[in-house]
């Protein structure tokens, strides 16, 4: 026997009242997952346009370089990094 059936067996045995308290229960629950669902729905529809906006941003900008003849090797960012250990502190 499913769940499903064992749980309509048992509220097939409720009386009436009791029947439409599981059923709205059931309702309520359904409505919260539906909520989540939505809610995870949304957020993951926008950290897909976020990763979608950042790789056409990176595909333009590679276009871009291309285009223009724009040509850089590891030397040119050989002294790029700022290499001090951080601000002075006087005490």
């Amino acid at each position: 026997m499913t769940v499903l059936e064992n749980a309509v067996s048992k509220m097939q045995k409720l009386p009436t009242e009791q029947q439409q308290q599981v059923l709205r229960f059931i309702e309520f629950l359904a409505f919260e997952l539906g909520d989540r669902q939505i809610n995870q729905e949304s957020e993951n529809l926008k950290e897909g346009q976020q990763k979608s906006d950042f790789w056409k941003g990176l595909q333009k900008f590679r276009l871009t370089i291309q285009n223009e003849g724009i040509g850089f090797t590891n030397e040119d960012f050989a002294d790029l990094r700022d290499r001090s250990v951080g601000r002075e502190i006087i005490l």
